[in-house]
């Protein structure tokens, strides 16, 4: 049974709410639990008793009251007292606010009607992830600051090596390594692939890979040099994709489908395509897949797609992308923890959480763990449009 941790200091707790009855019932559960209670019935009061230099450690602000709800009391509140969490209560509780709740720093919401244990269990959710905020912020090492066990700050680091060793650094100041999972036998390190001259000889003698070498030779009498990525050759054609695209265009080549001839309507100039804003679908329906890339396609997006999250983190690796619409449950993958490790490797990608199984705590995870946006499935080729629209333009 959820209880609420016991505190040594009470801790003060300022409930907006134009229900008095509300306010009430509110105050008799925290009461119970330790906690001092202040009950005010609109914004305005509640904003004089900040005002007046009151300090509260939880507010709970109902989100519809007259005149001014509890969302622009939120956004004053992280505007003026930005470390005081707030928990949003509502009896007309929606995926799309409850959204826009947390995207405004919301530390909860909670929908009305509630028991005390679901009241206790929010609240005690709430001031726990504050505490632990506080706590790592405390002990974050400070720009500049020397480590314990290494004599020398970040900034040195990065620049007798690079930002991307600082990064790498483990606990023990030593970088850690990334290992790849089932990597063949015969893999050659020095050329990122399989290689039948690493089996005989152990390892290649040259400083450069031979055959990235004579690859780069057979692009440059095309007057292009093309990046070099492990490009096996079609089964029905005698090509490679970097020869297709030597010989066409990269527009071209990314137009392929399985028949080796190019999809109508994906086939542009690739001056047209760099302008183009890069979207990477991640599902494991390829129904949904082709209907998001023939929506996005008519509003001039380039259309990628991933069916699986090891392959979505890879492309993310080695592409660039606008915005990533992220299926929530995938065949190795929560979507939920991919959010966050996509946001970790490249924090200004946008990442939109798409589900069949939505539901209000599950949007507000998605954007307390960095998602930008979360839909709903199913919907329609407008609001579709409209989200890609809204959250490439808010991000610009």
């Amino acid at each position: 049974m959820s209880q609420l941790k016991a505190v040594e200091k009470k801790s003060n707790i300022l409930v907006v709410d134009d229900e008095p009855t509300v306010c009430r019932s509110l105050e008799k559960v925290l009461r119970r639990k330790g906690y001092e209670v202040s009950q005010v019935l609109n914004v305005s009061a509640a904003l004089d008793s900040l005002g007046v230099g009151q300090k509260f450690d939880l507010i709970i602000a109902d989100l519809m009251m007259p005149q001014v709800g509890g969302l622009e009391l939120l956004k004053i509140v992280k505007e003026r007292w930005p470390q005081t969490p707030v928990l949003i209560i509502t009896g007309y509780a929606s995926i799309a606010s409850a959204v826009e709740a947390t995207q405004h720093g919301a530390g909860g919401y909670l929908p009305k009607p509630f028991t005390p244990e679901e009241l206790e269990q929010a609240v005690d959710k709430v001031m726990s992830a504050e505490r632990a905020e506080n706590l790592e912020k405390a002990v974050a090492p400070a720009a500049g600051q020397i480590d314990v066990d290494l004599p020398f700050d970040r900034g040195e680091v990065a620049a007798a090596t690079s930002p991307a060793y600082v990064n790498r650094l483990g606990r023990s100041d030593l970088p850690i390594v990334e290992q790849k999972v089932g990597m063949a036998p015969d893999y050659c390190s020095l050329g990122n692939r399989s290689c039948k001259r690493f089996v005989k000889q152990g390892m290649c003698k040259q400083p450069e890979c031979p055959i990235i070498a004579g690859e780069r030779k057979k692009a440059a009498k095309f007057g292009k040099v093309i990046s070099i990525v492990p490009d096996p050759i079609d089964v029905d054609m005698p090509f490679s994709r970097t020869e297709v695209a030597s010989m066409t265009s990269e527009a071209y080549a990314e137009a392929l489908g399985p028949s080796d001839m190019p999809n109508l309507g994906y086939w542009r100039s690739e001056s047209r395509a760099a302008e183009m804003p890069k979207v990477l679908v991640v599902d494991d329906e390829p129904v949904v897949v082709n209907s998001i890339r023939k929506t996005l396609s008519r509003k001039s997006f380039r259309v990628e797609e991933a069916f699986s999250g090891r392959e979505a983190m890879e492309r993310i690796a080695a592409e660039s992308f606008d915005l990533v619409l992220l299926d929530m449950r995938l065949p190795d993958a929560n979507g939920l923890d991919l959010v966050a490790d996509m946001k970790r490797q490249k924090p200004e990608l946008r990442v939109v959480i798409v589900t069949g199984y939505a539901s209000i705590d599950t949007a507000v995870e998605a954007i307390k763990r960095g998602a930008n946006d979360y839909m709903p499935k199913p919907f329609t080729p407008d609001e579709l449009s409209s989200m890609t629209s809204k959250v490439l333009g808010r991000a610009a």
